[in-house]
This record gives structure tokens, C-alpha cells and sequence, in this order.
């Protein structure tokens, strides 16, 4: 069962790139199989530069490693291009030895992205990032979509597509007062930044069944985008992402069979965050914590997000929400956690809250509701928990922890009954604590 798969338990921004990077390294092939240039994963590289990546998947400053962005993924090519040429210029090579696109993956087309613009200027805004994400979804639902397959096959009928959409787009885009569109030039500009992903594109469906049925299998680690609570039909609908981002979109996103499936590591902070609207039962308010958590927010682990730039919202670690997600992403004797910003946690003071149940309508729930409206009328159950004064930054080894950092990280344990594998004790490549 060579297939293991990274997912966010949270609302997003839970620091999974730095994971996969770390485990990349124990795996032949790592691969995005859902969501598109809306998500942001940084990795620290060894000589601290940071780099950002969008939707390249966080395998690529491994030298080993191919690369795969699945037929779940949404793709733009002119942001992916822009993508390459960021990764080049840090001296990582990217070829189409280890980068390669589904040919079955969709393509955000530039009236998806008015078409989201024209939206969130509207009554019905969702807080987008404006990317064309939830467009090109709606398109790929209704069976009239372009696929990356149009690139080296019909560059022609892909122009036009793009030509009509935008130009039935005119009244609307006049009447926002957006920016004039030429849309000859426009076509033109797409179609010819996109041929240049022609040597990229193959059958990943094909390419990566056949490795993982080799005499001796490559080990595949399936990197999602996202987190739980943004999952299409799992996650706070509508305030979501138009993707799946559980476990269970890695045999759709990537052409897999469930049975490789090996284990999942569902990944969380203790400070939880979120770019965007919806409910968000432990949201802090007091903007003394506020102030204190956000710190310096020129550091690489500032609480804004990286494909937006916005600030987050904050929250305290939210269990009943995180029980859900797992029990979504699969059983406990396949999942294990990773934790990250534990040394975060003793800016809450000497104590934290943790959020260990809901009450909503005279009931006490264990485990969160399955509905946005539901989240809105919850109020979080907080038992308290003694926090320490050292740096553990430089720490490496869980027995050298503070005697309440270890006891944090067994509580979390005991409450969720799956075991954190991984801790994540300051930005850097090397700051993590493997158990």
C-alpha cells in the first residue's frame, strides 16, 4: 500500500507543505490532487530561503522526486508558468522529468477569473481570492469545461472558447467599471503561454498506476490543498472551496484505487486560522491575544495568507472540529497527526484554552456539526491547560520538551485518540520533532 496522503484537519494554512517536504524524502512521487492556484504552501529550503508554491506540489526541491499535478487539480497555465520560473530562479530545476500535468486536468480560463471578479463585486461575494476556482468547478460540473488536453490537441478550439466567454462578458465588466478587455489579444496571449506546458502534459492516471504496480512500487504521498472545513461536501458549505480536500478526493484527484492508500497524517496547528468568511467557533476577539499572537508580521510564520496576503482570523485549538476531520479521513489505526506552531503556544500566557466540546441548544456535542448554520449556533466548552516559558525552538527531541508541552501534546492524543507523529516547533526546514 504505497500511497500515503497529507491533509489539512483544519481550515487551511496549517503548515502541510512543510511536512511534505519533510517526507518527500521517504517517497518517489509526490501529487496534488485537488484545488488550484487559490492554495498556498511554503517550504523552507535548507539555505532558509523561503519558497512559495502554489500549485506545484511541495516535492519539487527534492532532486528524486517527480512531481504530479492530478486530473482533480485546476490549472492555470499563466500563473504555473510564473510559478516555474519563481522555482527556477532559486536554482531548483523543473523539467518534465519531474514535473508532470494531467492532461485531464481543467484549465482556469481568463473569464473565470473576470467571471469571479464580477462576483465578488456583487451581492453574492464569497470572500474569493478571485482566482477563477469556483467558475472553472461550476464549468467542469455542467460538462463544459476545457481540459489541459486542449493545449497540444486543439489549441484552435480552446481559442475560441476563450474569445466568446470573454467577450459575453462585455456589458458586465462595463457596468463594474472593470478593466478593458481586449479579447483577441487575450486568447492569443493565453494560448501561447500555455503551449508552453506542452512537454509537461501526459496520462498521470496511467503514469502513476503503473508505478505503483511495478515489482518494486514507488511511494506516492498525496499532497492536498486546502484543508477539511473548505471540502466541497464535507466542509462549512458554502463557505468552502470548490474541491474535495479529504482523503477521499486522492482516488478521484489522482486515478487511484483506494486499497493503495496506506496511512494519512492529518495535519493541524495550535493556533488555528482562516482567510475569509464563515463561522468559526473558538475565534479570538481580544486583541491583546491578537496582538500578541500575530507578533512580527514580516516573519516567514506571520499569520497571513500566502496566496492573499491578508490577515488571518485566530482561534483557539478546536478538538470537536478536528474529531470530525478525522473521522472523515479515515480510521485511527491509518492516521496519524502532525501538529505545528507549538511554539506559539506560550504567547497565550500562562494558560491556553482548548476547545475540547460544543454546546449548542442545551446539548454538549463531542464532535462538531456537519452544517455551516449548525457551526454559527455552537459555543465552545474550554478546559484550560498550563503553558511553559522556555523557547523550544532548538529542541529536536520530545523527552526535552517542558514537562506542559509534553503534557499538551498527550492531551490532544488522549482527547482525539490518534497519535501526533510530527512537531512542528519553529518555521525552519529542521524545526520539527520527529517521534
Amino acid at each position: 500500500m504505497p500511497v500515503n496522503v497529507i491533509v489539512g484537519l483544519q481550515r487551511g494554512d496549517e503548515g502541510k507543505g512543510r511536512f511534505v517536504d519533510m517526507l518527500a524524502e521517504e517517497h518517489d512521487i509526490v501529487a496534488r490532487f485537488n484545488g488550484g492556484n487559490n492554495a498556498g504552501h511554503t517550504v523552507v529550503l535548507p539555505d532558509g530561503r523561503d519558497l512559495a508554491l502554489h500549485q506545484v506540489p511541495s516535492g519539487i526541491a527534492h532532486e528524486h522526486i517527480t512531481n504530479v499535478i492530478g486530473n482533480g487539480a485546476l490549472l492555470n497555465p499563466e500563473k504555473l508558468i510564473e510559478e516555474i520560473e519563481s522555482i527556477k530562479s532559486k536554482d531548483i530545476e523543473v523539467g518534465d522529468h519531474n514535473l508532470k500535468l494531467s492532461s485531464a486536468a481543467h484549465l482556469i480560463l481568463p473569464q473565470h477569473i473576470y467571471e469571479d471578479r464580477i462576483r465578488e463585486a456583487g451581492e453574492n461575494r464569497q470572500g474569493s481570492t478571485c482566482s477563477g476556482i469556483a467558475p472553472v468547478a461550476s464549468y467542469k460540473a455542467m460538462r463544459s469545461g476545457a481540459r489541459l488536453e486542449m493545449v497540444n490537441n486543439d489549441p484552435n478550439g480552446l481559442y475560441e472558447m476563450i474569445y466568446h466567454g470573454l467577450k459575453a462578458q462585455r456589458f458586465e465588466r462595463k457596468v463594474l467599471e472593470l478593466e478593458d478587455v481586449n479579447e483577441i489579444e487575450t486568447a492569443k496571449e493565453y494560448i501561447d503561454t500555455a503551449k508552453k506546458l506542452g512537454p509537461y502534459i501526459t496520462d498521470t492516471v496511467l503514469y502513476i498506476n503503473k508505478q505503483l504496480t511495478k515489482d518494486k512500487p514507488s511511494r506516492v504521498l498525496a499532497e492536498g490543498a486546502q484543508a477539511f472545513l473548505l471540502d466541497i461536501d464535507q466542509g462549512m458549505y458554502p463557505f468552502t472551496t470548490s474541491s474535495n480536500t479529504t482523503s477521499g478526493g486522492v482516488t478521484t484527484g489522482l486515478g487511484v484505487a483506494p486499497h493503495h492508500i496506506e496511512y494519512v497524517t492529518g495535519v493541524a496547528k495550535a493556533v488555528q486560522s482562516h482567510v475569509g468568511g464563515g463561522p468559526f467557533v473558538t475565534e479570538i476577539k481580544e486583541s491583546a491575544i491578537l496582538n500578541a499572537l500575530h507578533g512580527d508580521m514580516n516573519k516567514i510564520d506571520a499569520e497571513k495568507g500566502t496566496t492573499t496576503g491578508r490577515t488571518r482570523r485566530l482561534g483557539y485549538l478546536d478538538l470537536p472540529q478536528i474529531r470530525r476531520a478525522q473521522m472523515v479521513n479515515g480510521d485511527r489505526q491509518h492516521q496519524t497527526m502532525a501538529i505545528s506552531k507549538l511554539d506559539w503556544v506560550n504567547r497565550f500566557g500562562p494558560l491556553v484554552k482548548v476547545c475540547v466540546e460544543y454546546e449548542r441548544k442545551g446539548k454538549i456535542l463531542d464532535i462538531a456539526p456537519d452544517a455551516a448554520y449548525k457551526l454559527e449556533q455552537c459555543k465552545p466548552v474550554y478546559e484550560e491547560l498550563p503553558t511553559w516559558e522556555e523557547d523550544i525552538q532548538d529542541i529536536r527531541h520530545f523527552e526535552d520538551l517542558p514537562k506542559n508541552a509534553q503534557k499538551y501534546i498527550h492531551f490532544i492524543e488522549e482527547e482525539t485518540g490518534v497519535f501526533i507523529e510530527m512537531i512542528g516547533v519553529g518555521p525552519k526546514r529542521n524545526q520539527v520533532i520527529e517521534r
